[in-house]
């Protein structure tokens, strides 16, 4: 009884300091946010389809009945302020990112709603729309004799409370197994976030754990992570996209990190990281091994890791999605890693290793954006190796409705892992040609495409635009290489087709339906295929 009464109470005195205070229009209306504080937090947590909309119908109002709506509880969990505190708009906008990011949630908006002149406060609701989060998993495939199925489930928000748990039972022509995974993004509101995967295969068992709290937004002040982690996995070597040789690779990795944000005056974010790292890579020849496996390697060390942030956030539509928001930062973010393979940790030589990363967005004009990125990666082995790899993204929008769309990759590597060359086609390199159709260590593919987005959606369950495009791409192999498989100049690729978005999924799943053709010679190349594929991005 007395819990009712409190219960009673809080509604009431919440709706009269509601009543007191004036509804406004979006977050803009103060011209100083210096002295206003945050009176109270509402909560309008949506359901997955809006049962208003006049194309709704029974498997609508079906999957609203079965879905549980995230809770209150959870979203107030992300909340990167509360109320009594001062009001910076900043931080409901970063609070926004942080809730888009959860895969439960397709949309979010953390909106002043209410402005209390007597207290100079304001009332800040946090709107979301959920996602359908409970995913079936059924494959089956069969090819060149061999086959594969898949049963099982993934749910990404269990029982509403934004926690993830997959079960899947896996069938192919060299293994079996039952896989399990259960992961928790932020841990009693801690921040903390834990994942445990554990699958049990006919050729060996892998696991995943890992406990870890990590920069979730840009002030705060420390982070700190721990994992575990073993994968079996068999790998192919191809040749014009064809099996030639084929071994199995176990990879151990063990890592405790520890960051600090450095107190360094201005907008801009400075964080060191430190980190020791177990990196033991096994490999071993099976029955249809025909060229020999790699040599095992040992790559257990540490190092230290200087990260810069120039906060810089926009909004945008029909990047690399489209009918959804997408985050992007227009300032600078540098990364600068420095260490060292150590033997006495286990690893097999003393070398020193770094890494240097960049990325920048520019917008060029109202219409015109610019993405970039950039990274150098070198270890000082007997064999100096190292990897630059450079992506840029030209993205002209016509209309609401269409863009143009332009990409530049740019791979050069030197002494690169036998099992980590470089692939050229697939889905993201050479749409037109089989998935990892030549490998090598340098690499180069040019795209130009052009994007028709609509407002058609299937059923409320599936968005539609189109493509269409021309890839062009070449690599280049090792000696090695070129001794033992065909060699290949450049590639050419044309295609287009449809784009299905799964716009209420937790997945947020692009089905590609194109036709495509290859401009090559080659034999093992039809003259034009139809493909299907589902990727996270245009």
């Amino acid at each position: 009884m007395k819990l009712a009464v409190s219960s009673a109470l809080l509604l009431i005195s919440a709706g009269y300091a509601r009543a007191e205070c004036q509804a406004v229009a979006d977050n803009q209306f103060l011209v100083n946010e210096s002295d206003v504080t945050i009176h109270s937090v509402t909560y309008s947590p949506n359901n997955v389809f809006d049962l208003t909309d006049k194309d709704s119908f029974w498997l609508h109002e079906f999957a609203n009945y079965t879905h549980t709506v995230t809770r209150e509880s959870v979203l107030a969990d992300d909340l990167l302020f509360q109320a009594g505190d001062k009001l910076h708009l900043d931080d409901l906008a970063e609070t926004e990112r942080l809730l888009r990011s959860r895969r439960y949630l397709r949309e979010a908006e953390v909106r002043i709603s209410h402005y209390c002149a007597d207290s100079n406060s304001v009332i800040v609701n946090v709107a979301t729309w959920d996602n359908w989060s409970l995913l079936p998993t059924l494959d089956f495939s069969s090819e060149g004799g061999r086959s594969k199925s898949a049963i099982g489930f993934e749910e990404d928000n269990l029982l509403g409370t934004g926690n993830r748990l997959s079960l899947e039972y896996k069938h192919e022509s060299e293994r079996t197994g039952l896989g399990f995974m259960f992961f928790s993004p932020n841990m009693f509101g801690s921040f903390w976030n834990s994942a445990l995967g554990y699958s049990k295969n006919s050729d060996g068992n892998n696991y995943q754990l890992s406990v870890q709290r990590p920069f979730y937004r840009l002030a705060s002040p420390w982070a700190l992570g721990f994992e575990i982690n073993r994968v079996s996995e068999d790998v192919i070597e191809y040749d014009a996209g064809d099996e030639y040789n084929r071994y199995q690779r176990q990879h151990n990795h063990a890592k405790a990190e520890f960051g600090y944000k450095l107190n360094i005056s201005g907008n801009n974010i400075h964080r060191l990281k430190a980190a020791v790292e177990l990196d033991n890579f096994k490999f071993y020849e099976t029955s249809e091994t025909l060229f020999g496996a790699p040599q095992n390697r040992n790559l257990t060390g540490y190092w230290l890791e200087y990260e810069f942030i120039q906060a810089d956030y926009k909004k945008l539509f029909n990047i690399q999605s489209f009918n959804r928001t997408e985050d992007f930062n227009f300032g600078w973010q540098l990364n600068a890693r420095l260490g060292q393979y150590s033997k006495p940790l286990g690893a097999d030589d003393n070398a020193v290793f770094w890494q240097l990363t960049a990325a920048k967005n520019w917008q060029l004009a109202d219409d015109l954006w610019l993405l970039s990125d950039a990274s150098w990666t070198q270890r000082e082995f007997e064999q100096t190796q190292y990897l630059f790899s450079t992506h840029w993204q030209l993205v002209k929008q016509l209309s609401d409705y269409s863009s143009l769309v332009g990409k530049l990759a740019l791979d050069k590597g030197e002494n690169l892992f036998r099992d980590e060359p470089l692939y050229i086609g697939g889905e993201d390199q050479l749409r037109a040609y089989p998935e990892y159709f030549r490998s090598g260590e340098s690499r180069t593919v040019v795209t130009a495409e052009y994007r028709r987005y609509t407002d058609w959606s299937l059923w409320q369950l599936l968005d539609v635009a189109f493509a269409g495009y021309i890839d062009a791409g070449k690599i280049w192999q090792t000696d090695e290489q070129d001794a033992n498989t065909s060699s290949g100049g450049t590639l050419v690729g044309i295609g287009g087709g449809v784009r299905l978005l799964s716009n209420h999924s937790s997945r947020g799943t692009m089905i590609h339906m194109d036709i495509t053709k290859a401009l090559t010679d080659n034999d093992n190349l039809n003259s034009v295929e139809f493909r299907v594929t589902a990727t996270k991005s245009f």
